[in-house]
């Protein structure tokens, strides 16, 4: 994130240089050119020093996966870099309102009055803007000798957005080595074990984060087979971390719902009415539910909503994705089936039909032996296959293939035995103008159903995108789908109609881990409260009847507030507290 503020920063004080204070000394009086010469040159002392400290960036976010003392000084500059910002957003208001002022009309004595008046309060808003990029530069000075002690490597990074090859689209539909693993779950899924009948029958897909479990209950969910056996409800329901009762009976509420023209009131937090409202719509009924990446190891929380579900019809399945064996079986699985990795031969066939796509034979041979030693390195994941290849795709020279084999982000560690790795190595090759885009998604809850339209609107509001630039945009969505960063596209992505999307929930953790502090999401529902001292971007979600929690409001340099649920607003207690606001989304659904 620290590379893309400061990328930022560095192009508006150019910008204001140029165009903000040159361009307008002719026009203005000398007292009016005193102050904003003092303005221009602490700016221009302000951009020198961004773009010393700009050099050190690249070494610096790479090592901060491992090193927390350099994470530390990244979020210093972090928070300078919002700092200053948020300044310039001061001198842009001041601007547009000396520019108002000037322009209004009234009767002679009165206009020569305000003259005046304005000319003073223009001045001391000038002095006060020099003085905090006084301030800053200070600030910066302190950070850039503190970063000297790391001894960075000095580099440049890619700011140029290429734009995607008009065909870029890689089918890899095809699941590579779960031929097997498929038809048994199929098979359990259609009755055709031998297992004990149990109700609800829980049937268990267990195995490490990016293994293909959901892909896997994906393809079961959508099999031809399985949709001709009569299942007279279905739903799909992401779970996920933390486990929030409520949240996960609402979402089964309404994936049923979807099935049913008996619709009613499923915004209730009443937890017994939410009970017996699932015990109404299956009783009788035979269903198929997911309930995708299940954490929670607490049999409690899952009781009432196995004696609310034992009500559906005979031959009703319930499947439960899972990274923990535990859960499976606190779920009284009737079935569990353990999703292995992968073997070398099948991550090579999905790496290397990524990577090598529209090379010819010879770029083949002479890539090969280094690809498959990249593609050994996925450790049998499919999603890391995917990524890698994704990213090995668009570089040519076997020298850039050696580097991605030697980058020391593969010593980072982490609970999914590296996965980090290749993610980061997509992450970081990214031009920085896509990187920021891609980690405001951190700020959304897992499995978040990404409308493009709304997305793009808030890279706009943050100044990522030009508002005239909407091209630009779907470039960008069209990258980050190539990369694997993100997927499950709804739409027609060859003629550019992309609708919606989403992220893996690991992909989705990178993106946090990379956000730390300045993207925060909030379950109004839990007890968690996050240290919001820091954050930047805030999506609050609360049951209708609730508070907005008080503690938001220590969050007072906000500059994306995006509330759901709630029905009630004080849009002015909202806008005298954040006055940094660049996008203010309220929702009662």
């Amino acid at each position: 994130m620290a590379w893309a503020l400061v990328s930022t920063i560095v192009d508006q004080l150019g910008s204001l240089i140029a165009s903000e204070l040159k361009d307008r000394l002719g026009s203005l009086l000398p007292s009016e050119v005193a102050s904003i010469v003092n303005v221009k040159e602490e700016v221009e002392k302000l951009e020198r020093k961004f773009h010393e400290i700009q050099a050190k960036l690249n070494d610096a976010e790479e090592r901060q996966v491992k090193e927390e003392a350099v994470r530390l000084w990244l979020e210093k500059l972090n928070n300078v870099s919002y700092e200053m910002g948020d300044v310039l957003d001061e001198w842009n208001t001041a601007k547009i309102k000396a520019d108002i002022e000037k322009k209004e009309e009234a009767e002679a004595s009165t206009a020569k009055r305000r003259k005046v008046l304005s000319l003073v309060s223009t001045f001391f808003q000038r002095r006060d803007i020099a003085l905090k990029i006084k301030e800053i530069t200070e600030k910066l000075d302190e950070i850039d000798r503190e970063g000297d002690m790391y001894q960075f490597a000095l580099t440049r990074v890619n700011e140029k957005v290429m734009r995607p090859l008009t065909d870029s689209h890689v089918d890899v539909s095809s699941i590579f080595g779960r031929d097997e693993v498929k038809g048994d779950l199929v098979n359990s899924l259609l009755g055709r074990g031998n297992e004990e009948e149990r109700s609800p029958h829980v049937i268990s897909l267990a195995g490490m984060g990016g293994v293909g479990k959901t892909t896997l209950a994906q393809l079961a969910y959508n099999d031809s087979e399985v949709n001709s056996a009569h299942f007279e409800i279905k739903g799909w329901v992401c779970v996920s971390n933390p486990f929030n009762k409520f949240m996960v009976a609402k979402e089964i509420i309404q994936a049923f719902e979807d099935n049913d023209s008996k619709k009613g009131d499923s915004n209730t937090t009443h937890w017994p009415s939410l009970m017996d409202k699932i015990r109404e719509l299956v009783r009788g009924r035979k269903l198929f539910l997911v309930l995708d990446d299940v954490w929670t190891e607490d049999s409690t929380l899952w009781e009432p909503f196995r004696l609310a579900l034992q009500n559906a019809a005979q031959g009703s399945r319930i499947l439960v994705t899972t990274r923990n064996n535990r859960v499976a079986q606190v779920m009284g699985s009737a079935k569990m089936i353990n999703l292995e990795e992968l073997s070398d031969d099948d991550c090579w066939s999905i790496f290397s039909t990524i990577a090598f796509s529209d090379r010819d034979s010879e770029q083949r041979k002479d890539l090969e032996e280094i690809g498959r030693k990249i593609s050994d390195k996925c450790k049998g994941l499919p999603l890391a296959a995917r990524t890698l290849g994704s990213l090995m795709r668009f570089k040519s020279r076997k020298e850039q293939w050696e580097k991605v084999f030697c980058s020391r982000l593969w010593e980072f560690k982490d609970v999914e035995r590296g996965l980090f790795a290749p993610l980061l190595l997509s992450y970081y090759d990214l031009p920085s103008p896509l990187r920021r885009c891609f980690l405001y998604c951190a700020l959304f809850p897992k499995d978040y159903d990404f409308s493009d339209e709304d997305l793009v609107s808030m890279w706009m509001a943050q100044g990522y995108i030009k508002s005239n630039a909407r091209s630009v945009a779907s470039d960008y969505l069209e990258i980050l789908f190539i990369r694997s960063l993100f997927q499950d596209f709804r739409g027609d992505v060859y003629d550019e109609n992309i609708r919606g999307f989403k992220m893996h929930d690991i992909v989705h953790d990178l993106a946090q881990f990379m956000a730390k502090n300045e993207c925060i999401t909030i379950n109004g529902y839990e007890e968690y409260r996050p240290n919001l001292q820091n954050a930047r971007h805030l999506y609050l979600e609360i049951p209708q009847n609730a508070q907005i929690p008080e503690s938001i409001y220590n969050a007072k340099n906000l500059r994306t507030l995006i509330v759901v649920g709630h029905d009630s607003y004080n849009v002015s207690k909202l806008f005298h507290h954040f006055r940094c606001l660049r996008t203010l989304s309220l929702s009662c659904h």
